[in-house]
């Protein structure tokens, strides 16, 4: 009974003081927070604020585009069809029985 409230609840606050509000979870998070003081409102603004510039600064530069560093790093004298023809003829059958 409590999710069938939260969805209706959220489908409810589709609209909120003018603003259209996309995110399920953002209706859902106002209608715990609609009755907030402006004090405390602006306090988690601020945190909100704060979360999301923080979280970029202190992803270590090593993390961002970590896999555009290998494009292209591939180095080999076969051409692609010599390689997949290497690779399909290393394959190997399993010989032992796979219980399930």
């Amino acid at each position: 009974m409590l999710i069938f409230a939260a969805e209706k609840l959220t489908s409810m606050y589709m609209s909120i003081n003018g603003l259209n509000v996309t995110s399920p979870a953002s209706a859902r998070y106002w209608s715990e927070l609609k009755d907030l003081s402006n004090t405390e409102k602006i306090e988690l603004i601020a945190l909100l604020s704060s979360s999301m510039t923080v979280a970029d600064e202190q992803t270590p530069s090593h993390k961002k585009g970590w896999a555009s560093r290998f494009a292209g790093t591939w180095k080999d004298s076969r051409s692609a069809e010599e390689i997949v023809s290497d690779i399909r003829s290393a394959r190997t059958t399993n010989t032992f029985d796979v219980e399930l």
